[in-house]
């Protein structure tokens, strides 16, 4: 049966005869978003960051999803992706055609999508902690992207072991919250024990903070625990919680492309520069904060019952 792909926008490229015969000189960078908990918003960051990275960037970027659920195919795809070449696949198959698996999302973002299927989920837990396995699979593909962002599972699990060991540098994502330190040191003393295993370096790690709000107190005395203890290894930007993230997903797009005005899209923009290693830029415009002012009137709606014009913002 002829495999379907879902090519969103009018996205028209001749992607399979074209994008890999044009080779780059340097391999791509593997960016790894890793917490053993769920819900911290680690595939959230790894879309909206793909997407700042291709379209506010012109980088070229691979999404790679270990992650069984596939909802970072289903964050930037609203259709339903109807592929039997998935990422489990990928790393269970000896020998493999990379372009067989490469979906087209955005004109510079493409896709390995993934979905629960039981047999390969249990191969891949089978497998033995091969160096570099998934680099090896994806083979010459690496030298066609600038960025190849790997969402991993939550829990340490084999399929978070691969990403890791694939990434340059790995993203701790941590919401705001009170078993959120705890996540992120059993993470960093399971990687530690990984590469003992496989007597190799660490690679770098970050840590962003997800889910921030300023005006609570726990929020502000988290983050300066954190601070106390990565120092430089915190990225300064930390995104901040928007309800507009949940409706961007629910149609298939960023929150960078549905509300690019809102507080977490000028968040993801400037976390992007961030790690791209680029000046800060200008101030949001003021449009901006009346998105996340809007926010909080809705987010008071919904716990009063009373309708949003009740809450005024100082710019109704």
């Amino acid at each position: 049966m002829q495999e379907q792909t879902c090519v969103p926008f009018g996205a028209k490229r001749l992607r399979q005869e074209t994008l890999l015969t044009q080779s780059k000189k340097e391999p791509a960078q593997v960016l790894a978003f890793v917490n053993q908990k769920g819900g911290t918003g680690k595939t959230t960051t790894a879309q909206n960051l793909a997407v700042c990275f291709g379209l506010h960037h012109d980088k070229r970027v691979l999404c790679v999803d270990l992650d069984p659920q596939g909802n970072l195919g289903h964050g930037l795809v609203y259709e339903q992706i109807n592929t039997p070449k998935t990422a489990d696949r990928l790393l269970v198959v000896p020998k493999v055609n990379i372009n067989e698996y490469i979906i087209p999302v955005r004109p510079t973002i493409d896709l390995i999508h993934n979905k629960f299927q039981k047999e390969q989920r249990e191969a891949v837990d089978r497998l033995p902690l091969y160096p570099n396995l998934l680099r090896k699979q994806l083979g010459s593909a690496l030298t066609q992207y600038d960025y190849v962002i790997v969402d991993t599972p939550a829990g340490l699990c084999r399929s978070t072991q691969i990403g890791i060991d694939a990434a340059d540098q790995v993203v701790l994502v941590v919401s705001c919250g009170m078993y959120g330190l705890k996540g992120m040191v059993a993470v960093i003393d399971w990687m530690a024990g990984i590469y003992n295993r496989l007597a190799r370096p660490m690679p770098s790690i970050k840590v962003v903070l997800n889910n921030y709000d300023e005006r609570r107190r726990f929020d502000r005395e988290f983050r300066r625990e954190i601070l106390h203890i990565f120092g430089d290894d915190l990225f300064q930007t930390h995104i901040r919680t928007s309800t507009r993230i949940i409706e961007a997903a629910a149609q298939g797009m960023s929150v960078v492309e549905s509300s690019p005005l809102c507080s977490a899209a000028e968040d993801f923009k400037w976390l992007s520069r961030e790690i791209l290693g680029l000046p800060p830029g200008d101030e949001p415009p003021v449009e901006s904060y009346r998105f996340a002012e809007e926010e909080v009137v809705f987010e008071r709606a919904l716990l009063t019952g009373q309708p949003p014009n009740k809450f005024r913002t100082p710019w109704a």
